[in-house]
């Protein structure tokens, strides 16, 4: 497929127009998010654009603060349980590149409450107004769902808060190719992982860590400040449980993508962005390191013992 987008987020914008204005949905198709992962981009720009000539980027700046109507969606789980916008900011640009989108944000940090965005076209034509109006009202959307205080989208001199996006007025020649996020202060969930619990391993204690939030790109420093170790410390109490992170990482990452192949029907490239790999490949060489068999062979088998067929 040339040119595509996720379902989840086509799904998205028609669920908000479905009250706002149905009208707009004539000849498009509202898609299964479960049934399907990406889409053509059509829909969406289509809806996108309809919206813009109807009734300006307001209502596509606000598609973020509507996320209580998305479909449930392994993506959207993963992106939303980020502990903190660094973590949301890696995930978002690790999906992007994962999906070899051909339009993409670059984040950076301005401050350490807020971000600079900037979207860039990776090939072919660059996006359209309509597009980044909606990219940049999900980011708010997903900033406000990890639990920052009042945050805001940066345009031009303008900085807005979430409910006051629908109405809002930008100037004629914006095109919406930077823009900013930013928040007074983070507000950090605590994970009930067990980490006080020091009769049980290391290993399995570091396993529940990572579980509960096994999308994000976990690095040693920070599992072992979780844990309360120094890496050194971590490292040594792993090495004596015959472990390394590497491994405990790697079983973490496995009981997920069982769990998904198994249970749903989330795609391959769903499943492997979801347990925190940065490509499908090295998803792929995990997987049959770990099984001696593919994602795919695995979920085949699978359905198979559930369906009573016999494989030849």
């Amino acid at each position: 497929m040339k040119e595509f987008t996720t379902a989840a987020l086509t799904a998205l914008l028609a669920s908000v127009l479905e009250d706002f204005d149905p009208s707009l949905l004539s000849g498009i198709k509202k898609p299964d998010p479960m049934s399907k992962a990406i889409v053509p981009d059509t829909a969406k720009r289509t809806l996108a654009e309809r919206v813009l000539e109807r009734h300006g980027p307001g209502p596509l700046l606000a598609v973020g603060q509507y996320l209580h109507k998305a479909d449930e969606n392994p993506i959207l789980t993963v992106l939303t349980a980020s502990p903190d916008p660094n973590v949301l900011a890696e995930k978002w640009m690790r999906l992007e590149r994962y999906l070899h989108s051909t339009h993409r944000v670059e984040i950076s940090a301005a401050d350490d409450k807020g971000w600079m965005c900037e979207r860039l076209s990776i090939s072919g034509p660059p996006p359209t107004f309509a597009e980044n109006c909606l990219i940049a009202g999900l980011l708010l959307g997903l900033i406000t769902e990890i639990g920052v205080t009042d945050p805001r989208l940066d345009i031009g001199d303008q900085s807005v808060p979430g409910p006051d996006l629908l109405s809002v007025q930008l100037p004629a020649d914006e095109q919406l190719l930077g823009f900013g996020l930013h928040w007074i202060a983070d507000q950090p969930r605590s994970q009930d992982t067990s980490v006080d619990d020091t009769q049980r391993p290391v290993r399995d204690r570091l396993t529940d860590l990572l579980a509960a939030d096994i999308g994000r790109s976990w690095r040693l420093q920070d599992a072992a400040r979780s844990l309360a170790y120094s890496e050194r410390s971590l490292q040594r109490r792993l090495s004596e449980e015959e472990r390394s992170f590497s491994s405990v990482l790697r079983r973490a990452r496995m009981r997920e993508a069982t769990d998904l192949l198994t249970v749903g029907s989330a795609s391959l490239a769903e499943v492997g962005y979801c347990c925190g790999y940065a490509d499908q490949a090295h998803f792929q060489r995990d997987f049959l390191r770990t099984t001696n068999m593919t994602p795919k062979t695995f979920r085949e088998i699978n359905q198979s013992a559930n369906s009573g067929v016999i494989l030849q």
